[in-house]
């Protein structure tokens, strides 16, 4: 039984750590879309302004 309840805790760990890093991923993966956001918007007022 204590073997069971390692193996668990294990499983519990590498859960928790792979929620974290989709949590990060997700936080990077929005930071990239508002600066292409930004970019783009920064390309449609540059050619408004011609």
């Amino acid at each position: 039984m204590n073997k069971t309840q390692e193996q668990l805790e294990k499983l519990r760990e590498v859960a928790e750590s792979s929620l974290n890093k989709t949590e990060e991923l997700q936080k990077v993966l929005a930071q990239i879309e508002a600066l292409m956001s930004r970019t783009e918007n920064q390309k449609v007022q540059d050619k408004s302004k011609e």
